[in-house]
């Protein structure tokens, strides 16, 4: 049963039509990685799941939920639907286990104990256990990224939404996050993620999505779109890609 179907999506940001008539479903417990050029549409397709941007013209549901301009469906949709960024975005002043309760405490209404319970959990669950009372500047990047990641699921999402989150790490802090995402792939998260981690979307998708100019080209299984694309485009990008 699909989780995300987006159909028809169009987005335009003043005369700049960023996504053009994209349409995409993702069954629960599907791994879709989205890889193409830079400024395709990818992010603002991500955002677009969560409503952090709203569609010009077209759907999305997440879940049996409408993306609409609502807020009270908007904050229906953000409980199911966690996100994970590029920049880790944690609070400075709040240790990773504070960062970790903050959401579930103020907009699921967990009283502290269990919220702190739940806490420690997770971080054990991205290997961050012995690392809770540290502050964000205390911890790598890609210890960063991890507390981000428990962030995310101390929501108890539906829906894992991940742009680029190693992009902004030193090449050594990578696969740490990455073993995280697999882990998370392997518990059966629906995750839809763009990465240009060639390696992992071969290892972990069930499916990979070649977008261009706002569109989907080509889809299937990894061994299939990485290997043997059939659009000419995905062939250009990925031969180029695949040789850093």
């Amino acid at each position: 049963m699909a989780l995300v179907e987006v159909q028809d999506l169009h987005k335009r940001f003043g005369t700049l039509e960023v996504l053009r008539g994209l349409s995409l479903s993702v069954s629960a417990g599907e791994v879709v990685v989205l890889v193409g050029p830079s400024g395709c549409g990818k992010s603002t397709l991500l955002r677009c799941l969560n409503g952090l941007e709203l569609p010009t013209s077209g759907s999305v549901t997440v879940g049996g939920l409408p993306v609409l301009p609502d807020p009270k469906a908007l904050q229906a949709l953000r409980k199911r639907v966690g996100m994970v960024f590029q920049r880790f975005h944690l609070f400075p002043h709040l240790t990773a286990l504070q960062n970790v309760m903050l959401a579930p405490v103020q907009v699921l209404g967990l009283p502290p104990e269990q919220a702190e319970a739940a806490g420690r959990e997770l971080l054990e669950r991205v290997h961050l256990g012995a690392k809770a009372d540290a502050y964000p500047q205390q911890l790598s990047g890609g210890q960063q990224q991890r507390v981000a990641i428990a962030r995310a699921l101390a929501m108890r999402p539906e829906l894992m939404l991940f742009d680029e989150p190693t992009s902004a790490l030193d090449p050594e802090l990578v696969g740490e996050v990455l073993e995280v995402m697999r882990e998370l792939a392997r518990d059966g998260m629906t995750m839809c993620v763009v990465t240009h981690e060639m390696g992992f979307a071969a290892e972990v998708a069930h499916r990979v999505v070649f977008m261009d100019a706002g569109q989907v080209l080509e889809e299937g299984p990894p061994a299939q779109v990485l290997k043997a694309p059939q659009h000419p485009r995905a062939r250009e990008f990925l031969a180029r890609l695949l040789k850093h």
